[in-house]
């Protein structure tokens, strides 16, 4: 409930839109069965995800700026300090 108060609020209030995804609310045997949907349709190869762009952690402001900018193609991953 907390979530859907902040939600209304910004709605009214702010610039930027949230969406409300209610997951959690299905029950466990069907979360189970389209996560085994899923899992199989990634194993099949009939999806993949698409990599725009990879930093390294300490280029953080970087990746954020990129983001910004509304270009991005693909997800943007952080790789750790190894």
């Amino acid at each position: 409930m907390p979530l859907l108060g902040q939600m209304m609020v910004t709605s009214i209030f702010g610039k930027k839109k949230a969406k409300f995804s209610a997951t959690g609310t299905l029950p466990i045997q069907e979360t189970k069965r389209l996560l085994d949907l899923l899992l199989e349709i990634i194993e099949a190869g009939k999806m993949r995800g698409i990599l725009d762009r990879t930093y390294p952690l300490e280029q953080l402001a970087e990746a954020h700026q990129y983001v910004d900018t509304g270009h991005k193609r693909g997800n943007v991953v952080l790789n750790p300090i190894i």
